[in-house]
């Protein structure tokens, strides 16, 4: 069934930039709710929009690094509908002619998933349905949120599974954190997630935040399809909404034709048009790309494809790797960064999100000592999880526990010589030529010297005897 699936994104992207879209209102707003708007965000009659210039940069730099075409040439247009969340009924928009189009992101396998479209946007206000409160009578709404400002990234149909949903997120969240331009601690991503089976009508599953629950909600939603077309049910085209705590889809109502939005030209914003000079300056900003700056950490440090590749996935590894390879070999430097992002999926984390309790220079220097061979590499995870989940000092905590491999020649001969005493079947079964046997006694020496030996000296010594 998963290749009759067909899915297309529509990623909102939050702009990383100090004002809304079309006023001067601050977008780091922390303090009371409807504190940080203005007569424009609020729609008030006779208020003015005037374009972000530093959004629309970030609009056209996002376009560049995603292949598309750009429109040199572009206007903004009044999407309609009346909800709480838009005080002014309609949303300013791009529909007719888009900042780019046609692009495309490359996935590992070598696919391209077409880019149908870039546009700007402006967010709508957070509707707050506070705890105890009856949703079905009303609901608060504030307004600090409406007018920031939004790229909305869609694909064309050529997703064909809930895991390449996943990767496509990972590779276009990847390009974003490269070019700077989303916050992914104070930013949102969100997707509406458009799903089909072949030869049946398309479902939307609105307002996914997250990329575990985009692939989590299409997973659910391709099972509950194909399950209803296998007992003669017709699939309905409307928009569902996932239940994260439940996992599952719910429907939330009919879904709307394009016409349904009634998409009219925005007097109050003029044409817009970019001068080839402005999109060479544009060009010449963007930064070296995940893609290409994998093919570099090869060719520079003569690391394997796949290791530079996980590496230069995300930004924030890729520079701790070249910080660590500074002081470092690069095979260590691999090590200390696999490390890093081992922890971020233990704590069911994107690296992005435990980045700002990393102290580069502190794990620099968990890294030499990794390097000269004092500590082994079970105790630099252990220093580095104290580091990242209890903010020590790496170091230090090797210090403070006794942790240093300082067994000399002759106790660590001591302690491998009793192990092999105590497990002479096992000695046994290695060298009958059972390397499984050598790992366990390996283990087995590691428990009795409480992680201070060297495994590659224990296997030496092992070998020898």
């Amino acid at each position: 069934m998963s290749s009759q699936i067909i899915i297309g994104l529509e990623c909102h992207v939050q702009l990383n930039t100090d004002s809304k879209l079309f006023c001067s209102c601050t977008t780091k707003y922390g303090g009371e709710p409807n504190s940080a708007c203005c007569p424009v965000c609020l729609g008030m009659p006779g208020s003015k929009p005037v374009l972000n210039k530093k959004a629309l940069d970030y609009a056209l730099k996002v376009a560049l690094a995603l292949n598309c075409r750009i429109n040199e040439k572009f206007f903004f247009s009044r999407k309609t509908y009346f909800y709480p969340d838009m005080s002014k009924n309609f949303q300013i928009t791009q529909y007719e002619i888009p900042v780019g189009e046609k692009g495309f992101v490359q996935l590992q396998s070598g696919k391209k998933i077409g880019i149908a479209r870039i546009h700007l946007e402006e967010d709508p206000a957070a509707l707050v349905h506070e705890s105890g409160m009856h949703s079905s009578n009303y609901c608060l709404v504030d307004y600090n949120r409406s007018g920031i400002p939004l790229i909305e990234v869609v694909t064309e149909p050529d997703i064909a599974s809930p895991q390449e949903a996943r990767e496509f997120l990972d590779q276009l969240t990847t390009i974003l954190c490269y070019l700077d331009v989303f916050d992914f601690e104070a930013g949102t991503l969100k997707a509406d997630c458009n799903l089909s089976i072949k030869g049946n009508e398309r479902v939307e599953i609105k307002n996914v935040t997250g990329k575990r629950n985009v692939e989590k909600a299409l997973d659910f939603e391709a099972k509950r399809q194909a399950e209803a077309i296998s007992t003669g049910k017709a699939i309905v085209r409307e928009t569902r909404a996932f239940d994260e705590a439940k996992q599952i889809t719910r429907s939330l109502r009919k879904k709307e034709t394009e016409a349904d939005y009634g998409y009219v030209f925005d007097a109050d914003l003029t044409a817009f048009e970019i001068s080839e000079n402005e999109l060479e300056k544009i060009r010449e900003e963007l930064p070296e790309l995940h893609t290409d700056k994998a093919k570099r950490l090869v060719q520079e440090f003569g690391i394997t494809e796949y290791d530079a590749k996980v590496i230069s996935s995300d930004k924030f590894l890729s520079e701790l790797f070249e910080e660590f390879a500074k002081n470092v070999s690069p095979k260590t430097a691999t090590f200390a960064v696999s490390g890093i992002s081992s922890i971020a999926h233990y704590e069911n984390k994107e690296v992005e999100e435990i980045a700002d309790k990393i102290k580069v220079p502190e794990l620099t220097a968990l890294s030499r000592l990794l390097e000269s061979g004092k500590i082994n590499e079970k105790i630099f995870k252990e220093a580095a999880i104290a580091h990242v989940t209890l903010g020590k000092n790496p170091v230090e905590f090797v210090k403070k526990n006794n942790l240093f491999k300082d067994l000399d020649e002759s106790n660590l001969k001591a302690s491998v010589e009793k192990v092999v005493a105590a497990n002479k079947s096992a000695f046994d079964d290695y060298k009958s030529g059972n390397e499984k046997a050598l790992n366990f006694i390996v283990g087995l020496v590691m428990r009795e010297t409480k992680g201070k030996a060297d495994a590659r000296a224990v296997k030496k010594l092992l070998e020898e005897m």
